[in-house]
């Protein structure tokens, strides 16, 4: 089945169902994968300002590994940030909505994560000020690579990886690891959480409710979404 095919059957299944993920070794995660150019900072930074041309080209490299087409639409829809912290190169994300669909309440992402990149740890707050909306409910698929998932849910797990200094402390202590194929959802909602990239990367998909930027909040005050 080609591969819109299949996220087309995946956005419709998992907007009807709310399901959680089994939890297999990285080791298993496209291991024919060969490893594209490595990006740094020093790449994504010139004069301390933000290249998102370079981000994106970093996404590009990281598609072009995975046999995944970086195609014209993707270039006019997709965002890159930093959320302020710059250190991208560990702390960001690159991502697609290509549905965001406040009448009818749904929403479908991709997210791009370079090697070992962390979303910034977040929680989704009901919106009182019109137009109101409840907290948003997601839930994700992994589609290469892998990540580790991240909670405040769940029994605190030992021996964490490292987290990016420039992002500091997490409320999230329970971790599982996803694979190229799992399936996970927010194991409750208002509550906090992020992904970060195995060493390969990763693309995963999102499907929630509707997004509104104005009930995303993360547990370290400089961190903000950049247009």
């Amino acid at each position: 089945m080609p591969l819109y095919l299949s996220r087309r059957w995946v956005v419709g299944l998992l907007l009807m169902t709310s399901m959680s993920a089994a939890v297999i070794r990285p080791a298993q995660a496209d291991a024919t994968v060969t490893p594209h150019k490595t990006y740094t900072n020093a790449d994504f930074y010139k004069n301390g300002v933000f290249q998102k041309d370079v981000a994106k080209a970093a996404i590009h490299d990281l598609l072009t590994t995975f046999g995944e087409p970086y195609t014209p639409l993707m270039e006019s829809k997709i965002w890159v940030s930093d959320f302020g912290l710059g250190d991208y190169q560990h702390v960001g994300l690159a991502s697609v909505t290509w549905f965001n669909n406040q009448a009818h309440g749904y929403f479908a992402m991709s997210m791009y994560l370079l090697p070992g990149q962390m979303i910034p740890e977040h929680i989704h707050r009901p919106i009182t000020a019109p137009p109101a909306k409840p907290a948003k409910d997601e839930s994700w698929r992994v589609f290469h690579g892998w990540v580790y998932n991240f909670s405040e849910v769940g029994d605190p797990t030992p021996n964490l990886p490292p987290i990016p200094k420039s992002f500091g402390p997490i409320k999230s202590k329970n971790m599982s690891v996803l694979q190229a194929g799992d399936i996970a959802s927010l194991k409750k909602t208002e509550t906090w959480h992020f992904m970060m990239a195995g060493p390969q990367g990763a693309v995963v998909d999102e499907y929630g409710s509707n997004h509104d930027r104005r009930g995303w909040f993360s547990s370290n005050p400089a961190v903000h979404p950049t247009d």
